[in-house]
């Protein structure tokens, strides 16, 4: 073996080595939540892969709906892990799950006749809910049976069918691309995730899959531009002009992954087909690039030629259409309606963008690309003060130890995606073992987990049905406006009341799951009833709220709780179960506040020894008072301690740079002067904060 092949072979066995330590902490992760909510391992592992992908931005709300036919009569072999409907670009994305576990080698393998047979066994499910003969032989309560009832009768409205197989092995194929199909007049595409892809994309740097789009394969020359501007060291700007079929063509290709997160939220909740531009293209196509305003996209890197016909646009990584996602979704719609878009044009604004700057500058280019749209309703993303507050509080506060423990843990928030695993990536063998003790991976959560928490305590199970993404839409809304008027409110209490909700919002997931009358629709019970428990203490007692506290110190609910949301989940299932719901598709059903209404109409009595165990309304209120007044003072010493620290070159800087730009008024001049000179008070240090904050927005960077 010569030196070029001994160090192929080692950086090969150092992939190797890492794959398989990605595998164990992902198969960890698995075990922990399939122990924390009494769930087969099988089932876990296909909740962590739709979250993965979900984080991925792969696919959005995803239900899971387990149903296997493996000996049909006069049936071809079917099965089915979960689906995600995508609103935004009509499409139905379906899921299959091949899971090996601990009892397999280290990273195990699939081959091309094991991939086969997997999409094989969910396009033939795809195949019967289309002929119809599916739905009307299932049970119908069962979720698969409403999405083969849905997927028959909305067929014509279907753009295509992406088909996804994860799998905790490592898929060895020589093309990683499979073929596109077709399913009666309905593309079906096929999608591989396998372990590898899985780390890939967890360890890239925009925490998302590759994307790349090759224009070449649209327009011989690619798309012809113009460079715009150098605004800095990193970032370039193209005009560019692209033929209306061109840019649906990559919209059905690409789907609502093209639509950065924020714009692909408010699609889904507003509609994504504008009548004006349909008129347009129906009517005038050759006034279309007259008439729209065009789109704001960016990217993690173009490839731009310059030849005998100018400037061209070849390729761009990781594009994301930032604002006129209604524009592409209509131009697709019109196109797969039959529409000629040959002389429809559409121009568009591409900023190039380092990769490791996309997660915090392309968010605020759709924020400010779309304030016209009141996209910017939703913003509200992991570098929001709130979310960063939550954070250092579940670094800092420690739980009482739970029975059985020797010490108390951290409930790990994660901001960003990846945090929990990103922060255990450097560590020794002897350090991560310390960090895992002392941060459980059954008590790490996200920021949709907090707001499914909270909404569902809010009673806001309908909107928490919505999905993870539509629910945290929904929730930041709310947070954000509560922040401007009080920010000091979300403090060590409220974390710690958050953290009860978690904990109250977990066990529940438990209970229902043992139960001998559960069978589907466990994420609609759950949040349900948490919400009628919250209107039972609500509308029947003034006096009475649940103890968060003692929660929080149990580190477990009381026996007494336990059961009184036993009798509450079993009477939901009943409810949003029951003859009269059957025809409907529960799963949408329990999306609609009539569903809310109902549940709350039922008069349901409480458990009297947890009646007892609820606390005093103004004990608490006071005890929520004194804890606002300790986070002001907390608050105000740590903006001084941070004004302090920043130094008085960099309040120089941001007053000349504030001066430059027009941005300051004469209290803003001042304040900025108290921070060159001296030391300002608390009152003061808040308000520099915030002032900071403000033209950071604007633009400010002190590097």
């Amino acid at each position: 073996m010569n030196q070029e092949e001994f160090k192929n072979s080692l950086l090969g066995a150092l992939e190797d080595s890492r794959l398989d330590d990605f595998r164990r902490d992902m198969l960890e992760m698995v075990k922990a939540n399939a122990v924390a909510n009494s769930d087969f391992e099988q089932s876990a592992f296909v909740t962590e892969a739709a979250r993965q992908l979900e984080d991925a931005e792969e696919i959005s709300d995803f239900v899971q709906c387990y149903f296997e036919d493996p000996n049909p009569t006069g049936r071809k072999r079917m099965r089915i892990d979960g689906y995600a409907l995508d609103e935004v670009d009509g499409s139905y994305r379906l899921l299959v799950a091949e899971y090996h576990g601990d009892g397999a080698p280290l990273t195990p393998t699939l081959n091309k006749k094991d991939v086969e047979q997997s999409f094989k066994s969910l396009r033939n499910f795809v195949e019967q809910a289309l002929a119809g003969v599916l739905h009307s032989t299932m049970e119908e309560s069962h979720p698969a049976c409403a999405l083969a009832s849905d997927i028959y009768h909305k067929a014509e409205h279907i753009s295509r069918f992406r088909l996804y197989l994860v799998t905790d092995a490592e898929i060895r194929l020589r093309k990683k691309d499979w073929p596109e199909e077709n399913c009666g007049n309905i593309p079906v595409e096929f999608h591989l995730w396998d372990i590898a892809r899985f780390q890939r994309v967890n360890e890239s740097l925009s925490g998302q899959d590759e994307l790349e789009v090759d224009f070449t394969e649209y327009l011989p020359d690619g798309i012809p531009c113009l460079a715009a501007s150098q605004m800095a060291d990193n970032c370039q700007s193209y005009l560019c002009v692209i033929p209306g079929d061109v840019l649906a063509g990559i919209y059905d290709r690409f789907g609502s992954r093209l639509l950065e997160g924020n714009v692909r939220s408010f699609l889904s909740t507003r509609g994504k087909v504008n009548k004006g531009i349909q008129t347009t293209i129906k009517n005038e196509p050759e006034m279309f690039f007259a008439f729209n305003n065009g789109i704001s996209a960016t990217t993690t890197g173009a490839e731009v030629r310059i030849g005998a016909n100018g400037m061209h646009l070849v390729a761009a990584r990781y594009l994301q259409i930032v604002n006129g996602g209604q524009t592409t979704a209509s131009l697709s719609t019109a196109k797969r309606s039959g529409a000629n878009l040959a002389q429809t044009h559409v121009q568009m604004k591409l900023t190039v963008i380092e990769p490791d700057q996309s997660q915090n500058i392309v968010p605020r280019i759709a924020q400010y690309a779309n304030s016209q749209n009141k996209v910017s309703d939703a913003d509200f993303f992991s570098n929001h003060p709130f979310h960063v507050r939550i954070e250092n509080l579940s670094r800092r506060l420690w739980t009482p130890p739970s029975q059985g423990e020797q010490h108390g843990t951290h409930w790990f928030y994660e901001r960003a995606r990846g945090q929990y695993l990103n922060e255990q990536s450097r560590l020794t063998v002897a350090q991560k073992k310390a960090f895992v003790s002392q941060n459980p991976r059954e008590r790490m959560f996200s920021k949709t987990d907090l707001a499914k928490y909270e909404n569902s305590w809010e009673q806001l199970p309908h909107k928490v049905s919505l999905g993870a993404q539509k629910n945290f839409i929904e929730y930041a809304k709310r947070i954000s406006e509560q922040w401007q008027h009080d920010a000091d409110s979300y403090n060590e209490d409220y974390y710690r009341n958050a953290i009860a909700k978690a904990i109250l919002f977990r066990k529940t997931e438990r209970i229902v799951s043992q139960q001998e009358w559960y069978k589907d629709y466990r994420a609609q019970i759950v949040t349900y009833s948490i919400a009628k428990l919250a209107e039972m203490i609500k509308s029947q007692t003034s006096w009475k709220t649940l103890d968060f506290k003692v929660i929080w110190n149990r580190q477990d609910i009381t026996p007494a709780l336990e059961l009184q949301i036993t009798r509450i989940a079993g009477r939901i299932n009943e409810i949003i179960c029951r003859s009269e719901n059957q025809a409907r598709n529960i799963s949408e059903w329990c999306k609609k506040e009539a569903c809310w209404q109902q549940v709350k109409e039922e008069k349901l009595p409480f458990y009297q020894e947890f009646f007892n165990e609820l606390a005093d309304t103004i004990q608490v209120n006071k005890q929520a008072r004194e804890a606002r007044d300790i986070q002001k003072m907390d608050g105000g010493i740590d903006a001084q301690i941070t004004v302090v620290n920043l130094g008085s070159a960099y309040w120089n800087k941001i007053q000349i740079w504030g001066k430059k730009n027009l941005l300051l008024g004469e209290t803003d001049n001042k304040l900025i002067s108290t921070a060159i000179k001296g030391v300002p008070n608390e009152k003061q240090s808040r308000k520099l904060i915030e002032l900071r904050a403000r033209l950071i927005e604007e633009g400010f960077n002190a590097d």
